[in-house]
């Protein structure tokens, strides 16, 4: 069973203690603790209140535990907290010594098992304490999937002693780990983990179940290779999140969503695609392939440059007029000439059809294919093209991607450059000739 633990630590205050005061609550509901309290932490033990608390934890120093700590467990009594969900760990006050200094943080993750939640308490961190905690609430939340609920700070300096809540600076390495992943690697699991974990606080407005099921949606066209729908979701999403800019009240929710849009925007084609197996088409799936790459999707690269030079025979037959990959009928039309020609330039001298149907196709295109070779590459060029996209696709099947191994692929990059180069060398004359 999960238990919420609170974390604090007891200083020794002025020459005479700490000052007394009466503190008032970090939430907005009117509740501020009853009467004065020399110790922050009861009051924030008053304000939870106590029933919510597994476990209190107070780090100590020899020197504040001499002073303070007999005041402070009678304080505590006082609440009724029961003396066995106190515990005081005394940790040495030598920073000069970096040994003792690791202390602290293996003595704060001991304290915890997996799934638990933390209330951590910041006032009276002293000198080194509040890094070290830090560093140590960070691998809490990574590796015992400890939930942070609540960072406080009695600011007993400011009129009205007001707790004030603290977690958003704790909980920003999560928002940036969560975009960082999505536009790095194209997975927004994390981002909705920590939309659905952290759904108060400055970035709140991220926790939108339509913003994030867009999102996914997009990264799933995205790694899953469909060619065909990946710019008209990727313009769903960035509409959305550009919506959610314009409505977000802070700057740093504004300026993670403009890292979504920055990253994805070459996916959206100026004007929007009207459908057709158009050059802006051919153009917009050249940025994707690219954006495969980026991500070391080597394997995908490959798989849509194949679609690539399918979908080019598409265009070089009807100029992309007839056939559009938004309407059900005709993409499975146009997919079967795309099939068929790139069955052409795999088997140059050795057509093999799979049917009479594709011998007709053949015939169809057999104009589109003389177009290609007469004006925008060569037969040489397509063939390494085809024959380095073969060997590298069935590397990724057959686990023979490590350079380490024998028959492995080497250089990717160098590889997916010099095929890059022969499409857009190809898209470039065709927009030479349209001019």
């Amino acid at each position: 069973m999960s238990r919420r633990i609170f974390v604090s630590f007891l200083g020794i205050g002025g020459k005479d203690g700490y000052t007394p005061a009466i503190y008032k609550s970090w939430r907005k509901d009117g509740c501020d603790s009853k009467k004065e309290t020399r110790f922050v932490q009861k009051a924030i033990v008053e304000l939870y209140p106590k029933t919510d608390l597994d476990k209190i934890v107070i780090f100590v120093t020899k020197e504040s535990r001499e002073k303070n700590e007999k005041a402070l467990l009678e304080d505590l009594k006082e609440l009724g907290v029961e003396p066995e969900k106190i515990e005081m760990e005394e940790i040495s006050a030598d920073v000069s010594n970096l040994s003792l200094t690791w202390k602290w943080f293996e003595s704060l993750q001991s304290k915890f098992n997996n799934g638990d939640s933390l209330v951590l308490d910041v006032t009276h961190g002293f000198r080194m304490v509040p890094v070290v905690f830090s560093a140590a609430v960070a691998y809490l939340k990574r590796v015992k999937n400890v939930h942070l609920e609540s960072v406080l700070y009695g600011a007993f300096e400011i009129s009205g002693h007001p707790i004030v809540e603290l977690k958003d600076f704790y909980t920003i390495s999560d928002w940036t780990e969560g975009v960082g992943r999505l536009v790095d690697t194209a997975d927004a699991s994390f981002l909705r983990k920590t939309a659905e974990k952290e759904s108060n606080g400055s970035f709140a407005g991220l926790n939108n179940k339509e913003l994030l099921d867009s999102i996914e949606d997009l990264t799933s066209a995205f790694r899953n290779v469909e060619l065909q729908n990946i710019e008209s979701k990727a313009r769903n999403s960035l509409d959305l999140i550009e919506k959610f800019k314009k409505q977000s009240g802070g700057d740093l929710e504004r300026q993670v969503l403009q890292m979504i849009v920055d990253k994805f925007q070459p996916l959206v084609s100026e004007p929007p695609l009207d459908g057709s197996y158009s050059l802006d088409y051919l153009k917009l799936q050249l940025r994707l392939i690219k954006m495969f790459a980026e991500y070391n999707l080597y394997m995908q690269a490959f798989t849509a440059m194949n679609e690539w030079l399918g979908s080019l025979g598409v265009f070089l037959m009807k100029r992309g007029n007839k056939y559009r990959f938004t309407s059900r009928e005709r993409e499975t039309s146009a997919r079967r000439y795309a099939a068929v020609f790139l069955n052409m330039l795999q088997h140059p001298d050795d057509f093999k059809a799979k049917s009479e149907d594709d011998v007709n196709l053949k015939a169809s295109l057999d104009e589109a294919y003389k177009t290609l070779f007469e004006k925008y590459t060569t037969l040489a060029e397509i063939k390494e093209l085809l024959d380095q996209s073969k060997k590298i696709r069935n590397g990724f099947n057959h686990g023979w991607t490590g350079v380490h191994r024998k028959g492995a692929p080497k250089d990717l990059k160098e590889k997916f450059n010099n095929a890059m180069t022969i499409l857009e060398k190809i898209v470039e004359k065709i927009g030479d000739d349209n001019g």
